[in-house]
């Protein structure tokens, strides 16, 4: 048998590894000690045990092991039959739908509904709720009672043990225990249960007692003997180990060892024995998944050693083999380069960079050009060969590849344009380069630009342009046939004679008609203002509407980035182009790269699994979520995500971090949430897995219903003698046997017991996620991924975030973190923000959005338009509206130029304003006229030499000069006229003089004499007499007086007398008396000396010599000066010594504004007076005064004493201050007191001279004669009236002479309200107005135009008498009108209006005549009316000019009339009459005629233009007489008569509206034709409001 049983035995070990897997209903696997293996084992261990058997019985000895065999078969087509059903179990499951079941919970073998009751055993009750058995125990029968021991409960029937030596049992709430039985034996030890001899060990250990003498170190004491061991570590298999703090075994440092190779934590590799499976080490686990290959390009791709992936070994073509990867240049073609790619050739040109313009051919075999040489005009340069240009003037030479000329070198020419002559190349001044064009010397030519016609002259290379009148040739009329003009025709088209126009596709060429023949000419183009101006299609000039830069055409406003230098962005600003370099953002990586016409470096992105990545994007690894990458540099830089620490003792492995609570590893298993599993070194301990956390405990036996359990050896629970029955499994299978812990296959998330035959299940507990974000389990909640808003996602798995647009969120360990995407930078300016990132689909400019293709006006300039385009925005001017000037201005805070105004070459000007050329200053004067600049050439001053020469502007200059009738070369210097103190140099045929410098003075007072230059120091004029500055001398009126001038000003006052002596004596012509001899105090004087006599510094004495006898000593007091303009503040008294107070200020000087002027100095004893240009201070005379000396007195501040009252001393009687009186002898006689002092004054009568017939008379009371007459009369207009005698002034003023006295009475008009369709007006005859219906009125102006009464404005040309207006219903009034024929283009005028009341007719004539015929006029010959149109006629020149000249009714001083009144039809009849009056002053008054009519119509509307001028229709007043003239006056003006009544009252009775004429001044009134002031006026009375009587004037 030992053949078949060496065969059996491979077979048997092989069929009981199978049954050692059992497959769990959650698809875990689970690992059980199966009993038959240990039974086999243990056969085979006892069999050596039996050497004595005999041989013979092998079948004997075979047979158990067939048995089981055969017992082992059974339970292998058990596990086939329970796989099938499996397998068609899980088939039924894959083609079902899931639809939520009712909760239903299982127990004894069965299912039942959710609140069904059952008794799994006879003392607990179960009940179904949601899925999940509750079970209690039935406390209220008796056999049901448990016990309590200890604090302990047990239930009934369960036996136990309280310690080693007693075993308990619990019936019906009694428990019984008994003592262990105990073998027989001599060593009874205290204390212990039974008694042991084995012998105990030293430090008082017992047998079999453990204890740790060091936290690592376990000892037993066994036999006597301590036995001491470390701890039992289980052998690692890791790169690196370390022991944890607190523990005794050491544990792995993160890291992988696979294959026999150690690997980092996190590191991805492939592996060694199967190079298709992609690895990765991650929390010390390897994981392997399959590479996937890519489709091969080649037909036979080959599998290499080492690798997965089959690839193509190389390339063959012709004959040639490559590598993968080589590259080569194409035979033949070496600018071809070719690479061998996975067995495929891919070939492209070589790029070339081309660093120079003409660079020479590349050497034989090389594909690119050199800059080494020039290769021009199929021929090679050398560096530094001379190169022909075709110039003669220019020398080139090849360096570096491009081609380098330069001018030859000339000498500098003394003119601004100088030409060239053939065949030389340096300018000379022997001709004219202007414009582009060649003139010879002394050569005349004309320019034409924009209608303006220049006269320009070249001289010795210098070029002066006057403007001149464009030529209009006038045609000569023949004698006889029709009169026409020539006209031109130019390539089949007609122009009128004069007229100027540009020929159909020539713009820059002007043509004009002249005596029939057409003459064309270049346009003179001014320099544009701008550096890259844009010569429009079409167009003549280069304009600044646009900049032309390096070929392109750019729009005003437009960014754009230079073509050739990419790192530059420009700006187009009125035709001239400004760049700038690109300001580039700073990048974060060290070596940023830059692509082909890319100027800012940027990070390169990152390719990871055909995945691309913004440098610096943070990113899972695309295959490996558990590790996390960032690109950097180009590179993906991949580690492991760091991993929570796991919040439980013994975590399951997650996806990617050992952290998952929801089950237990431990001893090297794993186990499911809620398991019980024996302890893998204890069988005595069973453990159980909560949530991570394994717990375990002696295990805890059951109660057993037998009344004698056994305890088998190696058991740890009594049992029953017989063996307990096994539950069925739902589902069928093996039964699960007594306490047997089992899952449900359709819900592992229940655990199950059999006991007894029952099974009881519950559902097992869910540990608290220690997580944000778990995912739902098989169980309970996992942290191995994300639920989140409703989505499952892996761990380390990247996705969108559901809540927030832009964030991209993170699932790493049950928990979730969001963060904003990180976006690549847009290729454009000024990107649009989009759902997540900036895009070039629209703009964002200055914080505003915009689509693409909008338009919108520029935030920062209103005159620009903006247009955005993919993300780029540029700007340029608003369009205007073409004008019809040439040089308009733009105003600030407008867009658009006007003519109101102008801007010539950068030079701004008003309208009329006239300024220097800005391209000619010092030769041309331009004037602003509607927005146009017209230039001319400033006339030269005559040259007063007989033989001048051309100097600056071509201006005939002199070399000498004539000054004074005598001639001074050039550069000479000469004294100017005598007196005028100049010095003078001739230069350039000028005398330039300029004044001498003076020396400057400190005096204030100067004075230049007659014939000297310069001023002196003056002293003070007076009495025509000049006195030096600190001198005195005697005033010549008063021998007494005394003057002195200081400072410019003369004091003079009467000298006050000392006495020094006892007895002085005086003579006649002394002034103060004199002392004998001079001698004072004891000593003697020598005359001329002066001293002081006592302690008063203003006392002065002198020894003066005598005419006759010994000199004499004459005393006096100082004078001091006026201190003339000196405030008080500034008075300074005297100092010790001194007598006279000073002035800490200037004094105040007599110019020539204050001559004639007074002014009080501090003294008050002084009135000063302006004279001369000094100040002339005399000391008051006091008046005399009429009161005793007891009672005057001097009030302060005066210098004169006064009386309160004066003593007439004629009558001895006292009079008041301040009454007056007449001299009782003469009435022409009045006195007057002044503070005591009498003055009287006589009457002056005037010279009196009396008419003949007329006597003077002496009037009552008066002091002087009258003339009287025999009869008074009234003087009234120059003309005597009568007493008596009365006439009418005006219809509401009537005068009589009363006396020799005019009296006047006025009627004044009750107030006057009008309906809305009436107005206030005067019938002839009457004063006041009455309200009549509101009047309607025509007018007739001009060559005749008439506006009717409806408003419409016809021309009618009828030369013959018409009625002009007429009275329909009495007949009584008509207005008839004579036009005659002009003379000229057929146009009438109005000669003679004639207006007939009732038989009375009044005739209006030319030059304001007027007359009243006798009879009726002779009539006229009538010719019939016909439409003229004068214009026509007369010809364009005329007619422009008449638009011109009437534009002043469409101009600023007509403006405010134009909303009320149109002035187009005006402006037509204006045009219309300058035509037809012609040239010349009569051109002038049709002018005025149609000005005035408009603005008579303005002013029947309430608006008053001030429209004349200095030189526009003036109308001329008699200023002499006082008048002025006002455009709108009043039409009942001040007079004498009228100036008493208010202004009100004076408008109420002239209902008129205003009218242009001469009127007097504000403050006069009119008086006989005169502008008198009111006083002047003769005096009126006015006796009552009376209307007058008609009386006949004084006239009449």
């Amino acid at each position: 048998m030992a053949g078949p049983r060496a065969a059996l035995l491979p077979l048997v070990l092989q069929l009981t590894s199978l049954a050692q897997v059992s497959v769990t209903g959650g698809g875990g696997v689970i690992l059980r000690e199966p009993p038959q293996l240990v039974d086999i084992h243990d056969s085979g261990q006892q069999e050596p045990a039996h050497p004595s058997a005999p041989a013979g019985a092998p079948q004997e000895q075979g047979r158990p092991l067939e048995e089981r065999l055969g017992r082992l078969e059974a339970q292998m087509v058990a596990l086939r039959e329970q796989n099938k059903e499996l397998e068609a179990r899980v088939r039924q499951l894959e083609s079902c739908e899931c639809r939520p079941a009712s909760a239903q919970c299982w127990g004894l073998g069965q299912a039942w509904p959710d609140g069904a009751r059952w008794e799994p055993e006879p003392c607990t009750a179960c009940v179904c709720r949601e899925g999940a058995a509750h079970c209690e125990p039935k406390l209220g029968l008796p056999h049901c009672r448990g016990c309590s021991h200890n604090g302990q409960a047990y239930r009934n029937g369960e036996t136990f043990s309280p310690d080693a030596c007693t075993t308990c049992h619990c019936l019906e709430g009694a428990i019984t225990c008994t003592q262990k039985p105990c073998p027989r034996g001599p060593c009874p030890e205290p204390g212990a249960c039974c008694p042991d001899c084995e012998p105990g060990c030293p430090e008082g250990h017992r047998a079999g007692e453990t204890w740790h003498p060091e936290p690592c170190v376990i000892c037993t004491c066994q036999a006597g003997t301590v036995r001491c061991q470390g701890p039992s570590c289980s052998e690692l298999n890791c790169l690196e180990s370390y022991t944890p703090p607190g523990e005794c075994c050491p544990v792995c440092r993160p890291g992988c060892e696979y294959e026999g190779h150690s690997y980092e934590e996190g590191a991805s590799f492939l592996s060694s024995s199967n190079p298709c499976l992609q690895c990765s080490c991650l929390s010390g686990l390897v994981r392997c998944i399959p590479l996937r290959c890519p489709p091969n390009p080649c037909p036979e791709p080959v599998p290499r050693p080492g690798h997965c992936c089959p690839t193509c070994q190389g390339c063959t073509e012709g004959g040639s083999h490559w590598e993968h990867g080589q590259e080569w240049t194409a035979p033949g073609d070496p600018c071809r380069i070719c690479q061998c790619l996975e067995g495929h050739i891919q070939c492209r040109q070589r790029e070339c960079a081309s660093l120079c313009p003409y660079p020479a051919r590349p050497l034989p075999g090389t594909c690119c050009p050199l800059c080494d040489g020039c290769f021009l005009n199929g021929r090679e340069y050398r560096r530094g060969e001379p190169v022909g240009s075709g110039d003669p003037c220019s020398h080139c030479r090849c360096a570096n590849g491009s081609i380098q000329c330069e001018p030859l070198p000339c000498p500098p020419v003394p003119c601004r344009h100088p030409g060239r002559i053939p065949g030389q190349c340096c300018p000379v001044c022997d001709g004219c380069e202007y414009q582009g064009h060649q003139y010879q010397s002394e050569e005349t030519f004309r320019l034409q630009e924009s209608g303006r016609c220049f006269r320009c002259s070249c001289q010795a290379g210098e070029v002066s342009c006057e403007e001149q009148e464009c030529p209009v040739a006038p045609c000569a009329l023949p004698a006889s046939g029709p009169q026409l003009c020539p006209a031109c025709v130019l390539d089949g088209e007609e122009f009128a004679e004069g007229v100027q126009w540009e020929p159909d596709g020539q713009p820059c060429t002007a043509c004009s008609c002249h005596d029939g023949v057409p003459m064309c000419g270049a346009v003179l183009c001014s320099p544009a203002p701008c550096q890259h101006p844009t010569q429009p299609p079409g167009s003549c000039c280069p304009s600044c509407e646009s900049c032309t830069y390096h070929g392109q055409v750019y729009a005003n406003g437009q960014n754009f980035t230079d073509a050739d230098s990419p790192c530059h962005t420009c700006h187009c600003e009125e035709g001239t182009v400004r760049c700038s370099l690109v300001d580039c953002p700073p990048t974060t990586c060290a070596r940023p790269q830059s692509g082909p016409g890319q100027c800012c470096p940027r990070c390169p992105d990152c390719i990871l699994e055909e995945q691309v990545f913004v440098d610096g994007e943070s990113f899972s690894h695309p295959r490996d979520p558990c590790q996390e990458c960032q690109c950097r540099e180009g590179h993906a830089r991949c580690q492991p995500r760091a991993c929570p620490p796991a919040p439980c003792a013994h975590p399951l492995p997650g996806s990617c971090c050992q952290s998952n609570c929801n089950g237990c590893a431990f001893g090297g298993k794993e186990y499911p949430n809620g398991a019980y599993f024996p302890h893998p070194s204890d069988p005595c301990r069973q453990c159980r897995c909560l949530g991570g956390s394994v717990q375990c405990l002696a295990r805890h036996c059951p109660p057993l219903p037998c009344p004698e359990p056994v305890l088998l050896p190696d058991e740890c629970c009594p049992q029953c003698p017989a063996a307990s029955s096994g539950c069925p499994r739902p589902g069928g299978g093996v039964p699960a046997r007594h306490l047997e812990h089992f899952s449900l296959p359709e819900d592992p998330c229940r655990r199950c017991l059999c006991l007894y035959g029952s099974v009881s299940c519950q559902r097992l507990p869910c540990p608290p996620a220690p997580c944000a974000h778990p995912r739902q389990g098989p169980c309970c909640p996992s942290c191995d991924g994300c639920l989140y808003q409703g989505k499952e996602f892996a761990s380390g798995e990247r996705f969108p975030s559901p809540s927030a647009a832009c964030h991209v969120c993170l699932c790493w360990e049950g928990s979730v973190r969001c963060e904003p995407r990180a976006c690549a930078p847009a290729q454009c300016p000024f990107p649009a923000r989009g759902d997540c990132c900036p895009v070039c689909e629209g703009c964002e400019y200055l914080g505003e959005t915009y689509l693409s293709s909008q338009e919108f006006p520029d935030p920062r300039e209103p005159c620009n338009l903006c247009t955005c385009l993919g993300g780029f925005v540029t700007c340029g001017r608003r369009p205007c509206e073409p004008l019809g000037c040439s040089h308009p201005l733009t105003p600030a805070g407008h867009c658009c130029p006007t003519c109101q105004g102008c801007l010539y070459h950068g030079v701004t000007a008003a309208p009329g304003e006239t300024l220097p050329d800005p391209l000619d200053p010092g030769c041309s004067l331009c004037t602003c006229q509607e927005g146009s600049v017209q230039c001319r050439k400033k006339p030269c001053p005559p040259a007063l030499c007989p033989h001048p020469s051309p100097g600056p502007c071509f201006c005939p200059v002199c070399h000498s000069c004539f000054s004074q009738g005598q001639e001074h070369q050039d550069g000479e210097e000469f004294g100017g006229p005598p007196g005028s103190c100049e010095w003078c140099r001739c230069q350039a045929g000028r005398v330039s003089c300029a004044r001498l410098p003076c020396p400057p003075l400190s005096c204030p007072l100067q004075v230049t004499e007659p014939g000297s230059c310069c001023p002196r120091c003056r002293g003070c004029l007076a009495g025509g007499e000049e006195h030096p500055e600190g001198s005195s001398w005697v005033d010549p009126q008063s021998p007494c007086s005394s003057c002195m001038c200081h400072d410019g000003v003369v004091t003079c006052a009467r000298l006050q007398c000392v006495s020094s002596c006892a007895r002085p004596h005086q003579g006649l012509n002394d002034c103060c008396p004199r002392c004998s001899d001079c001698e004072h105090k004891g000593r003697k004087y020598e005359p001329g000396e002066s001293f002081q006599p006592g302690a008063d510094p203003c006392e002065v004495c002198i020894c003066e010599l005598q005419p006759e006898g010994p000199p004499s000593i004459q005393c006096h007091r100082r004078q001091c000066p006026s201190l003339v303009g000196c405030p008080t503040s500034q008075l300074l008294p005297p100092g010790p010594q001194h007598c006279c107070p000073t002035c800490a200020q200037a004094l105040s000087n007599c110019t020539e504004s204050l001559l004639g002027s007074e002014l009080a100095p501090p003294d008050a004893c002084y009135t000063c007076q302006c004279q001369d240009l000094t100040w002339l201070c005399v000391h008051r005379a006091c008046p005399e005064l009429s009161c005793p000396l007891s009672e005057r007195h001097t009030p302060p501040g005066s210098c004169c004493p006064m009386c309160r009252e004066c003593v007439v001393e004629a009558e001895g009687r006292r009079v008041a201050d301040g009454e007056s009186w007449q001299d009782p002898s003469n009435p022409c006689i009045t006195c007057t007191c002044h503070g005591g002092h009498v003055e009287c004054d006589p009457e002056e009568c005037p010279a009196l001279s009396c008419p003949q017939g007329w006597a003077k008379v002496p009037e009552a009371g008066r002091c002087c004669e009258r003339c009287q007459a025999s009869a008074q009369s009234c003087a009234h207009q120059g003309r005597e009236v009568a007493s008596g005698e009365s006439w009418a002034v005006d219809v509401c003023t009537t005068c009589s002479c009363v006396a020799g006295t005019v009296r006047c009475q006025s009627q004044r008009c009750p107030p006057l309200s009008c309906g809305p369709d009436e107005a206030p007006a005067l019938s002839p005859g009457s004063c006041c107005p009455r309200c009549l219906p509101r009047p309607a009125s025509c007018m007739a102006f001009g060559d005749p135009h008439y506006r009717t009464f409806d408003g419409r404005l016809l021309h009618f040309q009828g030369s013959c008498s018409y009625v002009l207006a007429k009275d329909c219903r009495g007949g009584d009034f008509s207005v008839h009108v004579t036009n005659a024929n002009r003379g000229r283009r057929g146009v009438a005028w109005t000669q003679e209006v004639a207006v007939q009341l009732g038989d009375v007719t009044v005739g209006l004539l030319q030059g304001r005549v007027v007359t009243v015929p006798e009879g009726p006029g002779p009539s006229r010959p009538c010719f019939k009316g016909r439409e003229v149109d004068p214009c026509k006629a007369s010809g364009y020149r005329a007619r422009r000019e008449a638009n011109a000249r009437c534009g002043v009714l469409k101009s600023s001083p007509f403006s405010r009339c134009h909303a009320v009144v149109p002035p187009e039809p005006f402006f037509a009849a204006c045009v219309y009459d300058l035509c037809a009056c012609g040239p010349g002053s009569l051109a002038d008054a049709c002018l005025c005629d149609a000005l005035e009519a408009y603005a008579s119509h303005c002013r029947q509307a309430g608006v008053t233009p001030a429209w004349r001028g200095p030189t526009l229709c003036v109308v001329g007043c008699p200023l002499d007489r006082g008048f002025v003239f006002d455009e709108c006056g009043p039409p009942c003006p001040r007079t004498c008569f009228n100036q008493h009544i208010p202004l009100g009252e004076l408008a109420a009775h002239c209902v008129r509206p205003c009218v242009p004429g001469c009127q007097c001044p504000a403050g006069l009134v009119e008086h006989e034709a005169h502008c008198i002031s009111p006083e002047a006026c003769p005096p009126v009375q006015l006796t009552g409001d009376q209307p007058p009587r008609p009386l006949p004037s004084p006239g009449q």
